[in-house]
């Protein structure tokens, strides 16, 4: 597991990007609510997907308009920019190598990371992900990776790969 970190480094699964956004919009809406910055650095564009969910929610209009005001934008962030970013939660979305490049680049100076994994991805780099993680983010909130895996499933099956 991950150690000497000042940020919690976060990890979800999702099947397409639309499941993604089910997922993490009530996720966000309480980290908005309790007055944190988002921040997104996004391989892809996730303005549809997002604007079309956030549409069809029963929220009230101040907090589908937080949600929308997210930056959900393809990221074409510098090096330098990316390692400024501060006192956020980040979500990072993309390839395997996209997630990998960005937390190198990342500062401890974040309240969280999210690293956002589509599930064949997972599936190809489950050990490793699993070990560079704190949490696993689903549709219950943050769990401790020991509490969505048992211990001996971390010795074999998909973990192992």
């Amino acid at each position: 597991m991950v150690e000497n970190k000042k940020h919690d480094k976060i990890c979800t699964l999702y099947v397409n990007q639309m499941h993604l956004i089910v997922m993490l919009i009530p996720y966000i809406e309480k980290e908005l609510e309790k007055g944190n910055k988002i921040v997104t650095i996004l391989e892809n564009d996730l303005r549809e997907e997002v604007g079309t969910l956030v549409n069809k929610v029963n929220l009230p209009r101040k907090k589908k308009k937080g949600l929308k005001a997210i930056n959900w934008n393809k990221t074409r962030l510098s090096f330098e920019e990316i390692e400024s970013i501060k006192d956020s939660v980040v979500l990072v979305n993309g390839s395997y190598d996209f997630i990998k490049d960005v937390n190198r680049i990342l500062n401890d100076d974040n309240k969280k990371v999210i690293n956002c994994f589509e599930l064949g991805v997972f599936e190809e780099n489950s050990r490793e992900i699993l070990e560079n993680h704190y949490k696993i983010l689903n549709t219950l909130g943050e769990k401790d990776i020991s509490e969505m895996f048992h211990p001996n499933m971390m010795k074999s099956s998909i973990l192992t790969k």
